[in-house]
C-alpha cells in the first residue's frame, strides 16, 4: 500500500507547460516549470528530445528559460521567447541571438515560411508621449505620468471608458499591437498602430495571427467594436504585406460572433474558429474557411455535438483537431471536402497536442497522473461516440517521452470511478475518487467539488489548483459532476444553464450526491462538505441558503450578490447573455434577484470558509467580503482567507500552499 499524497508532493512535480515539434518531426522541444517552494520561486526549463532515438537532454537556450517555440518551414531555425524578447537559434539550439529589443515585451512568435520575418505581439501605450518615455526609460511610467494626474506624486488611476481592467490586472492605458521584425536586420514595424488590441485581450486563442504560405498576407484578430467590455465581436482581418511594409487590413469575418485562431490552409484559404452567436462566449465553437478568391465563407461542424479547440492541417483538405469529449479531451479529423468528422481517440485526456512531420505529440494526464508528453501512434478512425455511455478507451499506442509522475511512484492514487446518473430526462456524468488505503468496512466523509464557468467541466485530469487526489488524500471520498452548463456533453446541456442558474443545476448536483450515497455505502452522509470557485463559488453560496445537508462549505471567489455582478465584473457581455439583458433591464434584473444568494442569508447556518483574491476583477472583492460579513451577521462559524496579490486563481506557490492547507484543514475539521 502506498502513502498518501501531500501538499509538498504537488510542488515537487515538474510541470509540463508547452510542447513543440520540429517541422520534420525529428525533435520535440518542451518547456517545463519547477517550483522551489522554500524560496517561493518558479523556474523555467527546456528539453530537446530526439524522437528517433528517444534521447532527451536539458538544453539551456537562455538563463531564464525559453517558451513559445516556433520554426522556419525548413526546420533550420528555431525561434522562442526569453526574458521578454524573441530569440532565434540553429535547429540544434546553437548560435542563439536576440532579434527583438526594447520595452513592451514580445510574445507568441509566428515565423514567415522562409524564416526571414517574425510576427509577434508587443504592449504599447496609447499616449505617444507616454510611449516615448517608456521607450527611453525602459520601465513603466509612474501612475501620475500614465494618467496625466494634476499632481506628479499622485497614486491614481483614471478611467474614461470600460475595459480599463481585465481578469487580474489594470490595462494601464496600454494596447497589444501586432509587430513584424526582419530577422537579419532587426528592423521592427508596428502593423496595427491604432487604439485597439491586436490580438484581443479577451476571448483570444493560443495564437491569433498567421502568415500566408507565400508570405504576402497576414491574418490577425481584432475586435472593432467601440465598447469591447460588452462585445464578443473578435473578428478576422486580412492584411497584404510586402516585406515588413503593411497594406490596408480588411475584415473578413461574416458575423458579429467571436472569431479566433486564423490559420492559412493555402495562399487562398484561411480557416478559423467561430462562435456564431454575438455576446455568447460559450457558444458551440465551429470552424469556418474563407476563400480569398471568391470571398465566400464555408462553415463546418454545425451538427457536431462538440466544440473544436485547436486544429492543424495535416494534409490538404484534412484538419486534425482537439475537442473536449465528456470528461476527457480527444482528437478528431475533419474532411473539408465532405464535412465528415471521424474520432481518433476516446477515454483519455489529451490536454494539448502538436503535429509535425506526420507525428503527433500530446499532453496526457488523468486524475491520478500529472501531465506527460507522449507520442501517440497507430491511430484508428471511428464514428464519433457522443451518446452518454458510448465512451470507451481507444486503442492508440502511447510512447511516453517524459516521466514527471515518477516522483509519485510510492503514492496511493485512486484512478477514479465514472458514474452516470439521472436527473429528470437527462443522463449526467460524475466521478468519485477513493482515499488511499480505502477500506470497504469503514465509513468516510464525503467532499463534493463544484466546477466553475458555469460553461466548463471538471475533467479526468491532474489539476494543480483543485487537485482531486489531494482532497482524497485527507481520508475522504471525493466526488464531482458535470451538470447543466457543463461542456463536452453536447451543446444542449451547455446552453441549459443560461438564465437558469438556480433552477436545474443545483438540483442536479444534489441528485448526484444522492446517487453517490446509494452507490457507495461507505460514505457517512452526516459528514459531507462541498467546495467550489467562480461559478462553483456561486453554487456554494446558493446551496448555503437552500440546504443544511453539508457540515462545511468552501466558497472561493464566487458571486454573492448577483444583482450587482453585472456592474462589478470586467466582461459585461457575460452577465448580459446569462441573464438576458443589461442589469437594469426589467427582465434581467428580475432574474438576477431570483438567483442572488444574498437574498437567502437568513437561511445560512453551515460553517463556511470564504476565499477572495483582491485582484479578481471577474468576481470582485466585494463578493467575498459581503459573504463573510453575512455569515458573521448570522453567527455562522466562518473564516476569511484574503489574498492581496491573487486574482481569480491562486497562482503564487506560497499562496497556493496556504490555500491547500486552509481548505483541507477547514473541511476535515468541520466534518469531524
Amino acid at each position: 500500500m502506498g502513502r498518501a499524497l501531500t501538499i509538498d508532493d504537488l510542488f515537487h512535480i515538474e510541470r509540463l507547460s508547452q510542447m513543440a515539434i520540429s517541422p520534420n518531426g525529428r525533435y520535440a522541444w518542451l518547456t517545463t516549470k519547477k517550483i522551489e517552494l522554500a524560496e517561493n520561486l518558479t523556474t523555467t526549463h527546456n528539453y530537446k528530445i530526439d524522437l528517433e532515438s528517444g534521447v532527451s537532454s536539458e538544453i539551456a537556450l537562455h538563463e531564464k528559460g525559453a517558451s513559445d517555440f516556433a520554426f522556419s518551414n525548413d526546420g533550420k531555425w528555431i525561434f522562442f521567447v526569453a526574458d521578454g524578447q524573441i530569440y532565434c537559434a540553429n535547429s540544434d539550439g546553437s548560435c542563439v541571438k536576440a532579434i527583438t529589443k526594447g520595452p513592451g515585451g514580445a510574445s507568441r512568435p509566428v515565423v514567415s515560411p522562409d524564416g526571414n520575418r517574425v510576427l509577434f505581439s508587443r504592449s504599447v501605450y496609447i499616449d505617444p508621449n507616454v510611449q516615448s518615455i517608456f521607450e527611453k526609460d525602459e520601465k513603466q511610467p509612474d501612475l501620475a505620468t500614465l494618467y496625466r494626474a494634476s499632481h506628479p506624486k499622485a497614486q491614481v488611476r483614471i478611467a474614461d471608458r470600460l475595459m480599463y481592467r481585465h481578469w487580474d490586472s489594470w490595462c494601464e492605458n496600454k494596447r497589444n499591437h501586432l509587430f513584424i521584425v526582419d530577422v537579419s536586420t532587426g528592423q521592427m514595424t508596428d502593423l496595427t498602430p491604432i487604439d485597439a488590441d491586436v490580438p484581443p485581450i479577451a476571448l483570444e486563442s493560443a495564437c491569433d495571427y498567421d502568415f500566408s504560405p507565400d508570405g504576402k498576407h497576414v491574418a490577425f484578430v481584432m475586435n472593432p467594436d467601440p465598447v469591447v467590455a460588452r462585445s464578443t465581436n473578435n473578428s478576422i482581418y486580412l492584411m497584404p504585406i510586402d516585406g515588413t511594409v503593411p497594406g490596408e487590413a480588411v475584415r473578413i469575418s461574416d458575423t458579429d460572433g467571436c472569431d479566433t485562431a486564423p490559420q492559412f490552409l493555402s495562399d487562398t484559404e484561411i480557416a478559423y474558429c467561430t462562435l456564431v452567436t454575438p455576446g455568447y462566449e460559450a457558444d458551440a465553437t465551429r470552424l469556418k474557411v474563407f476563400d480569398l478568391k471568391t470571398r465566400h465563407t464555408r462553415i463546418y461542424l454545425e451538427d457536431f455535438e462538440r466544440s473544436i479547440d485547436s486544429f492543424v492541417q495535416t494534409q490538404p483538405g484534412k484538419l486534425l483537431f482537439k475537442a473536449q469529449d465528456f470528461a476527457h479531451s480527444g482528437l478528431f479529423v475533419l474532411d473539408l471536402k465532405s464535412g465528415h468528422v471521424q474520432q481518433l481517440t476516446s477515454g483519455r485526456t489529451y490536454s494539448k497536442f502538436v503535429y509535425g512531420g506526420g507525428k503527433i505529440l500530446v499532453g496526457l494526464e488523468a486524475l491520478n497522473a500529472p501531465l506527460e508528453c507522449v507520442e501517440i501512434t497507430n491511430l484508428q478512425a471511428f464514428d464519433p461516440l457522443i451518446t452518454m455511455g458510448s465512451e470507451r478507451v481507444s486503442n492508440e499506442e502511447l510512447h511516453y517521452l517524459t516521466h514527471f509522475g515518477d516522483v509519485l511512484a510510492d503514492v496511493d492514487l485512486d484512478r477514479g470511478r465514472c458514474m452516470h446518473y439521472h436527473y429528470k430526462e437527462d443522463t449526467l456524468e460524475g466521478y468519485v475518487v477513493l482515499p488511499p488505503g480505502f477500506d470497504a468496512n469503514k465509513k468516510y466523509p464525503f467532499i463534493l467539488l463544484i466546477h466553475g464557468g458555469p460553461q466548463g467541466a471538471f475533467l479526468d485530469q491532474f489539476h494543480y489548483r483543485w487537485n482531486v487526489a489531494m482532497f482524497a488524500s485527507q481520508g475522504a471520498i471525493v466526488g464531482f459532476c458535470n451538470p447543466h452548463g457543463s461542456t463536452g456533453y453536447g451543446h444542449a446541456l451547455t446552453r441549459a444553464i443560461s438564465k437558469h442558474w438556480g433552477d436545474d443545476c443545483p438540483d442536479a448536483i444534489m441528485a448526484f450526491v444522492d446517487h453517490v450515497l446509494e452507490e457507495i455505502p461507505q460514505i457517512d452522509e452526516n459528514r459531507m462538505s462541498a467546495a467550489g470557485a467562480s461559478f462553483g463559488g456561486f453554487m456554494i453560496n446558493w446551496l448555503m441558503g437552500h440546504t443544511d445537508r453539508f457540515k462545511a462549505f468552501v466558497s472561493h471567489d464566487g458571486i454573492f450578490n448577483t444583482e450587482m455582478s453585472g456592474y462589478l465584473t470586467d466582461e459585461l457581455w457575460f452577465n448580459e447573455y446569462e441573464f438576458g439583458g443589461k442589469p437594469f433591464d426589467e427582465d434581467a434584473a428580475a432574474l438576477c434577484r431570483k438567483f442572488s444568494p444574498h437574498h437567502f442569508v437568513k437561511n445560512f447556518k453551515t460553517p463556511t470558509l470564504v476565499i477572495q483574491g483582491e485582484q479578481d476583477f471577474r468576481c470582485y472583492t466585494s463578493e467575498g467580503i459581503a459573504l463573510f460579513t453575512a455569515l458573521q451577521y448570522m453567527g455562522v462559524k466562518s473564516r476569511l482567507i484574503y489574498f492581496p496579490n491573487e486574482g481569480h486563481w491562486v497562482l503564487d506557490p506560497a499562496d497556493s500552499y496556504v490555500w491547500y492547507t486552509e481548505v483541507l484543514n477547514w473541511l476535515m475539521t468541520e466534518m469531524g
